[in-house]
């Protein structure tokens, strides 16, 4: 009979309302991390460059972006989310891989969103703006300023 109440406190606490609100504020918490300022890393062709082709053997072919060729045409109440995307062949000297633009994965987005939190600038990662990259892993990796 001990044994079966035991369970029933443990089942009852578990299910009750404070664990569930402390779930929520955690999973607030974590979107508010993640959240993009409202605003979006524009296109830099000083910085960025697109994926433009794959050669024979499959591997990417890499180069300038053209944005009146790579890019989408959005609407003048949309802006661009680029995407981009971490190489698996090219890395900075701290082991943090390249990022590039996949015409693919370039979207348009309604102006409204950025209120929001606007789009993931490197998805994976997080744009690190005092370093001018994408991060892949921004939580164990100390930026002076996200975007």
């Amino acid at each position: 009979m001990m044994k079966s109440l035991m369970m029933m406190v443990i089942l009852v606490c578990a299910a009750s309302p404070v664990v569930a609100d402390n779930n929520l504020r955690q999973a607030a918490a974590e979107d508010e991390h993640r959240r993009l300022g409202g605003r979006d890393l524009a296109f830099d062709p000083a910085v960025d460059y697109c994926k433009i082709g794959r050669s024979d053997d499959g591997q990417n072919i890499y180069g300038d972006c053209i944005p009146e060729i790579h890019f989408p045409k959005c609407d003048d109440d949309e802006f661009y989310c680029y995407n981009r995307i971490n190489r698996r062949d090219k890395f900075w000297p701290d082991k943090v891989p390249h990022f590039y633009i996949d015409p693919i994965r370039i979207h348009c987005y309604p102006n409204s969103w950025l209120t929001m939190g606007g789009c993931s600038t490197c998805s994976p990662g997080r744009y690190c703006l005092s370093e001018n990259r994408c991060i892949l892993d921004e939580l164990g990796y100390e930026c002076e300023r996200w975007l």
